[in-house]
């Protein structure tokens, strides 16, 4: 059971909206039973042997992974590259930099928003090892169909994530990977597409529910823009605000 596109407190960009700290997304992933999770912060790799560590007794491979901006802020799933996203930031430095151990996800294709690759995932299809199902969809509204089709038609794995923002996001959208743990052999398996999707539409209410709590987070933030460099805090921060 893996979630390969979860934020937190760490994240640049959404730490006002994930009101929670690395090692708590992790806590609450185990307690659900997951066995594979990437904290994929927006432009920043946040993995550390200290956090893995803790994963680990916990059961969970954590594979380093980013969310990183390319042509014109257009969002790209990044894994194992261990680089920072300046060397990352346009389609043809995360070509030249693909290794047999690294993975490229196209995350939320064709949603409607200018953070989507959407014309550029077709043209640029021989980069990506796997395209993502959001579970950010309801059962009238889904902009998964096209990324569904576009992996039919090129032949590519379909991984499904959560987007996790909030944490009652997890366990309704993720991956069965038939994969030993550890971090080469998960990837090894999503290029593979040795994967099964699991997923379930969010209910109205729900949609809802994150949208408010979008709204009220970002005009009234209580969490400060991390340092430059990632912090592991410490137990404390699993207490859940």
């Amino acid at each position: 059971m893996a979630e390969l596109h979860a934020h937190c407190s760490l994240d640049p960009m959404d730490y006002r909206l994930c009101n929670y700290s690395p090692e708590r997304l992790i806590s609450e992933a185990a307690r659900l039973g997951y066995r594979v999770l990437a904290v994929t912060c927006h432009d920043r790799d946040i993995w550390s042997e200290k956090l893995s560590e803790y994963a680990e007794e916990l059961g969970i491979t954590l594979v380093p992974g980013m969310e990183v901006s390319v042509e014109g802020g257009r969002h790209v799933l990044a894994y194992n590259f261990r680089t920072g996203a300046e060397n990352l930031n346009t389609l043809a430095k995360l070509r030249a930099r693909k290794r047999e151990d690294t993975v490229v996800i196209a995350p939320h294709p064709f949603f409607p928003a200018r953070s989507c690759l959407r014309k550029l995932l077709p043209v640029n299809q021989d980069l990506f090892d796997a395209i993502e199902i959001s579970g950010f969809y309801t059962a009238r509204l889904d902009f998964n169909r096209r990324a569904r089709r576009i992996a039919a038609e090129y032949g590519k794995p379909l991984v499904g994530n959560g987007d996790v923002h909030l944490l009652w996001q997890l366990g309704r959208t993720f991956t069965w990977i038939n994969a030993e743990p550890g971090v080469e052999p998960v990837l090894q398996a999503i290029k593979q597409g040795r994967m099964v999707v699991e997923s379930a539409p969010l209910s109205l209410s729900q949609v809802a529910r994150w949208w408010t709590t979008a709204l009220l987070r970002y005009a009234f933030p209580v969490n400060k823009k991390p340092r430059a460099r990632p912090i592991i805090p410490s137990s404390e921060s699993l207490i859940e605000n």
